[in-house]
């Protein structure tokens, strides 16, 4: 009898986004052929035994920068061994760079290197010479872009005329505006006016969570009177929760991101770590982590991403010039499970729609990604609830060469991950070669 399927996932407990079940999954052509209880494992070339794990779908980490010490290939690798299958990484166009040039460079580079799929988005840098190029980025399958309302001394920011007018051609395309919501003329005053004191103690008071709020408002009023769809990244203060609360009580389509660093750190990481937790926004308090972690209870946040930003630090770097970021990726799951699920903050449904149901929504990659169901991408992980491990930069696999969790006991771990059914990741062991991803074109979500 010729075998039906080419693998059978057997005995897992499926994790979808409101229940958990216990269903086989079988994988035909790299898709989810047939999800049933207790199918007969002759049906199959291959079986896989789920027995007292989950089957969770595949992440997406929407929110990458593979330009410091981590490339597309290395950020694929340190992913996947955290149940990333799929990422969105930011193709930075510095000042003087070429927005559609860059685009295409960091598509080509992933189609060549990376080991998972995954889809590119705009970092727009020089907003003034670079908005031109939106519409040819969408002709790439790019769709949409990101902008800085802080970093004014870098040569960075996008002022509010420019970012209204990259709003307007993002609208018109129906895309998606990003925006790194802190008010950074405000901040570049406060940098100046505490130099001279103890940087790490007054991290705080330079960019406080009052003109992070304030920048969360102003993008939404500016999105509004463009009509365009508004996504806030990397929220970390509790008070930024109220505009965006507003916005959507009208209507608005805004869409909302926090990352493992603000639901599980704060400010005392800082005042130990020093410039390896220097994060932009910033590391902020207990109670700024608990109103994250309600937002997502109550939906009012959409999507956990990591931010990773790997930079070369060292603890003892002066802190005023110690880059901004850190390596987050591989520990997404591990942290948020622990600190979520094992803590006792939100349920594993709740989780997992923030990692990778509702980020595929938003870009347009449901139900290809994001979920487990007949006619999706067999993209998987196997996580063992049982499996204890200790975050250590030793078992890591970024080039950062620290991780801000050194030393997090953790219950639950990744056994096996799977792409498009081939096994990219098993007992820890990298499986699978590069080239092989595919590159996805975004399509925005608009309610």
């Amino acid at each position: 009898m010729e075998d039906r399927f080419d693998q059978l996932l057997k005995g897992g407990l499926v994790v979808g986004p409101q229940n958990i079940s216990k269903t086989d999954i079988a994988i035909k052509d790299g898709k989810i052929a047939k999800m049933a209880p207790d199918m007969p494992e002759n049906e199959a070339q291959a079986v896989i035994d789920g027995s007292g794990k989950y089957i969770m779908p595949g992440l997406l980490d929407v929110h990458v920068h593979p330009v410091y010490v981590d490339t597309i290939q290395d950020c694929s690798v340190l992913g996947a061994f955290g149940g990333i299958t799929t990422m969105i990484h930011y193709a930075y166009a510095r000042p003087g760079m070429e927005l559609a040039e860059t685009v295409k460079k960091f598509i080509d580079e992933g189609k060549a290197t990376s080991h998972t799929d995954f889809a590119i988005q705009g970092a727009i840098l020089d907003a003034k010479n670079q908005i031109q190029d939106i519409p040819k980025c969408f002709d790439m399958g790019v769709t949409s872009f990101k902008m800085f309302m802080t970093y004014a001394k870098l040569g960075w920011m996008t002022d509010d005329y420019y970012l209204s007018k990259a709003m307007d051609i993002i609208s018109e395309l129906d895309g998606l505006a990003m925006v790194h919501g802190e008010d950074g003329l405000s901040i570049d005053y406060l940098e100046d006016k505490y130099r001279n004191q103890p940087q790490r103690d007054v991290f705080l008071k330079m960019r406080p969570a009052a003109l992070e709020t304030d920048a969360v408002f102003r993008a939404i009023s500016i999105a509004e009177v463009m009509n365009c769809a508004l996504y806030i990244a990397h929220i970390s203060a509790g008070r930024g929760l109220e505009p965006i609360q507003w916005a959507r009580d009208k209507g608005q389509t805004v869409y909302t991101e926090t990352c493992p660093q603000y639901l599980a750190l704060t400010d005392n990481d800082l005042q130990e770590k020093g410039p390896l937790a220097k994060i932009g926004p910033p590391l902020r308090t207990p109670q700024d982590n608990q109103a994250l972690w309600e937002s997502l209870k109550t939906g009012l946040m959409d999507v956990i991403a990591s931010d990773h930003a790997p930079k070369a630090k060292k603890i003892d770097d002066d802190f005023f010039d110690a880059p901004f970021g850190s390596p987050s990726a591989e520990t997404m799951l591990a942290v948020t499970y622990q600190k979520g699920v094992n803590e006792g903050r939100v349920d594993l449904c709740t989780l997992i729609r923030a990692l990778s149901i509702t980020p595929a929504k938003i870009f347009g990659l449901y139900p290809q990604k994001g979920i487990l169901q007949a006619g999706s991408d067999a993209d998987l992980v196997i996580f063992d609830p049982a499996g204890r491990h200790t975050i250590s930069q030793d078992t890591q696999h970024s080039n950062a060469g620290y991780s801000l969790y050194e030393g997090l006991e953790c219950l639950g771990a990744p056994t096996l991950v799977m792409q498009r059914g081939n096994i990219i990741i098993e007992d820890m062991k990298l499986k699978s070669t590069s080239g092989k991803s595919k590159f996805l074109p975004t399509k925005i979500l608009k309610k």
